[in-house]
């Protein structure tokens, strides 16, 4: 249901332009475009759809281009808000689970208005069922056209704007997408899973499938007797005859209908509340006994959302389901999240990948993304870039400065490096294909939060989470964009924001500094040189204007300076009684860029002795072991890493520490087997023994038996102690290393051990796929098309087996058989790695992958496989 919204700011509609119109610089690269605008924003759209700039996996060959008959090398689409003819106020959904069948037999009623106009029919979005009958509110047969996965209506009579409206749709068959049968007990599903992100929804129930059309929902599910379902808020009504049960479902608060949800199946499950709020986890037994352990996060989560969003958590329960072949790691479906099996984990899969991350993340998308959800997929970034920062606010609250700083940094360093080249584009952006295209790349997620947390800097923590609040509070029930949090922002700190959201948000790219800094000891001054570097292209802008802290540290203390930049190059000059030990630029990280300097050796050395900001520490101890190789440096930065390797508070410091002493002496060998058995982050001991697999090599090519001995000795301590299966596999990767010929026989000796996930597994076949052994790939093959082996081992194995299929015609033959794979995320992989394979050369698979094309409807598969003919 669409709510009253504000009156837009005339900047509004010239933004919805910006996010589909390239910059006058892009737009010279255009030739001689010809076309009959009937306004000028279609002519903007049309020349956008010309210039574009290709996401992961898009193409920005010549449009229509047929290949091997299956493929079109189709240019991603500008996309402008769909206004839909009607406003969808309630859907009731009766649904019959068909496990046997793998299909559904469901009746959808809509209650609507019209809007606009006065309709003789309407279009509703239905795709890949069968529709059997369409009747209006009064029983009487309705007319309709089920083609092109659309379903046209025939109303009875007209209908008026505001008039409402009911029709009831019968329908059912086998969905090949919206809804998944999983698991497996003696050939039948043992769970059902919906998963309706982004427009997936009408592949099970017919809907107006946009994320800005809200309603409430009824759900009734007839099912075994023996399973249990979850769905969007409350559990109503419950009947079980004989051998079904029925289970009737209501969400009171409208929301869109990709966010309607169902999970049912053979469950067991784990009950508790927060401050009275019903919390139900879910699992296929074979995990249920780790719900607990594993989601204990959930409580605090909740609480912390509550507080720093001014809002108490909104819904009368809050469920987590656990499925098998999950697409993806969790979904923030409204009251309901589902989530992958894999996330429940041991202790020693919960040292290697804490779950607590998933568990805030989808948490936080009940408020940003359920509550307040895009009003079009252009200000996606406002579900997911919220809920990544959100998620970093509770490692703040909960771990620490250093644990909230070093993930903001992750991010920023994963969405620069995905924002460059061609993939490169402002952060609210309507070009697609399928709007699942903008979650990959790093803009929506990683951009947009490390965009939120220099908006944090800007403003102020006082200004920034009041602004929240009222963002939250004006925004509930509704379709927001950009401009909605701008709007709140400004009104929490009076601020004028425009010129900020333009630079950041509507305009493409980050700026990349390069720095250096002298002390002019005659005037006391500190001269510190900044320089924007990065291209001018894609729009990019030549300068960006924002605040940056720098700090200088001397012998007597430090100081803090707030400066400004608005040009290219500066040259600042900031007073300092004394030379300092060091000076920082961009302290603790606040602005989304990159940045290189050049600093002496001394001024890393105290930087990362005694920095408090844990990635100054970071790119210090790095800084280092660049020095490390140096032979007349070597002796001054040896000692201190060893110190940083064994008592450094931060973990990510010490791991960046044993990475680099990988490029130490004989003397390093001691103190990273010390840190791969006794350090209390595994990601520390991965790193240590990464390290020692370094050495692990020298020794095999021209060191000693008794080097030999002691490093095989270490692997075997470390693998035996069984502290994570990281450490693990990464223990068997310094055997490896080692052993030589008889890698071989170790690795696969210990490769039927068993873990939850098979993360052991996988661990051992990627450091299997690593030798050169003619033995490899059938273990390898083995493993990938056991449809009983855990999908991680497979993917590993896939992955490692396809090392082997460039020389090997039957290696690359069986992995094409995994494209019939019923496992979605192992299938997904298996396209990715083809399409790295193909050439013009091997017809069979150009002929393989264009088949799949045509069958596939994973938008990230179709992305591939275009990508792969791209290139030919």
């Amino acid at each position: 249901m669409h709510s009253r919204r504000k009156s837009m700011r005339p900047v509004s509609q010239r933004r919805l332009v910006r996010t589909i119109v390239p910059s006058d610089s892009a737009r010279l690269l255009l030739v001689r475009l010809q076309f009959e605008p009937p306004t000028a924003m279609t002519a903007r759209i049309v020349v956008a759809a010309h210039l574009l700039i290709c996401l992961p996996g898009c193409v920005s060959g010549p449009a229509d281009v047929a290949v091997a008959d299956a493929v079109e090398l189709t240019r991603a689409e500008p996309h402008a808000p769909v206004q839909a003819s009607i406003d969808v106020q309630h859907y009731a959904i009766d649904i019959e689970l068909r496990p046997a069948e793998r299909a559904i037999a469901a009746v959808c009623t809509l209650r609507f208005h019209a809007q606009g106009r006065t309709l003789d029919q309407v279009s509703l979005d239905l795709a890949g069922l069968t529709v059997e009958r369409v009747t209006d509110g009064a029983g009487a047969e309705l007319g309709f056209v089920h083609a092109d996965d659309e379903l046209v209506v025939m109303l009875a009579e007209p209908l008026a704007p505001g008039d409402v409206a009911e029709i009831r749709v019968e329908y059912g068959g086998s969905p090949r997408k919206g809804l998944w049968f999983a698991g497996d007990a003696g050939g039948a599903p043992t769970h059902v899973f919906t998963q309706g992100e982004c427009e997936d929804a009408h592949w099970w129930f017919p809907c107006v499938d946009e994320p800005g059309d809200r309603a409430t929902t009824e759900l009734c599910v007839t099912m075994p007797a023996h399973w249990t379902s979850v769905a969007a808020g409350e559990l109503i009504e419950s009947v079980t005859t004989a051998g079904t049960r029925r289970d009737r479902w209501r969400m009171p608060t409208p929301h869109p209908t990709y966010l309607t949800t169902l999970v049912a199946g053979a469950f067991e499950e784990h009950r508790t509340e927060w401050d009275g709020i019903p919390l139900r986890f879910l699992a296929p037994a074979q995990w249920a006994g780790r719900l607990e352990s594993s989601l204990a996060a959930t409580a605090a989560a909740l609480e912390f959302l509550s507080e720093v969003t001014g809002r108490r958590y909104p819904y009368s329960k809050y469920s987590q389901a656990c499925v098998q072949n999950f697409p993806f790691g969790g979904m923030e479906n409204i009251s309901a999240t589902t989530l992958a099996v894999e996330a429940l984990s041991d202790e020693r899969g919960r040292r290697d990948s804490d779950p607590t991350e998933l568990v805030v993340h989808e948490a936080a998308h009940q408020w940003f993304g359920d509550l307040l959800t895009c009003a079009d997929w252009s200000h996606v970034w406002l579900n997911e870039g919220f809920a990544t920062y959100l998620t970093m606010l509770f490692a703040e609250r909960t771990l620490g400065q250093d644990a909230f700083r070093t993930a903001v940094r992750d991010a920023l360093d994963e969405y620069t490096a995905g924002d460059r080249g061609a993939n490169r584009r402002p952060l609210v952006w309507s070009v697609y294909k399928d709007p699942l295209d903008l979650f990959f790349g790093g803009h929506t997620y990683q951009g947009g939060a490390v965009r939120l947390h220099h908006l944090r800097f800007v403003l102020g923590d006082e200004a920034f989470f009041r602004g929240l609040r009222i963002y939250v509070g004006e925004n509930a029930g509704r379709g927001v964009v950009t401009d909605d949090l701008a709007a709140a922002m400004e009104e929490a700190s009076g601020v004028n924001l425009g010129p900020f959201f333009e630079q950041w948000f509507y305009s493409p790219g980050y700026p990349e500094f390069e720095t250096r800094w002298r002390y002019d000891a005659g005037r006391q001054r500190v001269l510190l040189s900044v320089n924007q570097v990065q291209a001018l292209e894609r729009g990019t802008p030549a300068a960006f204007s924002m605040p940056v802290l720098v700090e200088v540290k001397t012998a007597t203390g430090t100081s803090s300076h707030r400066l400004a930049i608005d040009q290219r190059r500066h040259l600042f000059e900031i007073p300092s009684e004394t030379e300092p030990e060091w000076v920082r630029f961009d302290k603790y990280g606040w602005i989304p860029c990159r940045h290189s300097t050049e600093k002496e050796l001394s001024e890393w050395l105290a930087i990362a002795a005694s920095d408090d900001d844990v990635n100054g520490r970071r790119d210090a101890v790095r800084a280092l072991g660049a020095a490390l190789a140096d032979e007349g440096s070597r002796a001054d930065v040896l000692a201190p890493l060893l110190s940083i390797l064994a008592g450094d508070s931060s973990a990510a410091v010490r791991v960046a520490a044993a990475a680099e002493l990988a490029q130490g002496g004989a003397g390093c060998i001691e103190p990273l087997a010390e840190s791969a058995r006794s350090d209390a982050a595994a990601t520390v001991r991965v790193a240590a023994l990464g390290s020692l697999e370094a050495f692990g090599r020298r020794a095999a090519v021209r060191g000693t038996r008794k080097q030999r001995e002691a490093l095989t000795a270490i692997a075997n301590e470390v693998f035996e102690a069984r502290f994570s299966w990281d450490t693990m596999g990464a223990a068997a990767g310094l055997v490896a290393a080692v052993y030589g010929d008889k890698a071989f026989e170790w690795i696969v000796g210990v490769i039927t051990l068993e873990s939850p996930n098979g993360e052991l597994r996988a661990n051992l076949a990627a450091q299997l796929a690593r030798l050169d052994d003619p033995r490899v790939p059938g273990v390898l093959l083995d493993l990938a098309l056991q449809e009983s082996e855990p999908p991680l081992a497979r993917i590993a194995a896939a992955r490692g087996l396809a090392r082997f299929a460039r020389g090997s015609r039957r290696a690359r033959d069986e992995l094409t058989k995994l494209l019939s794979t019923a496992n979605g995320k192992l299938r997904q992989e298996t396209v990715q790695l083809l399409a790295a394979l193909m050439d013009e050369e091997d017809p069979e698979l150009t002929q393989a992958l264009s088949a799949h094309y045509e069958s596939s409807v994973s938008p990230r598969e179709r992305r591939a496989i275009e990508a792969s003919f791209a290139k030919r």
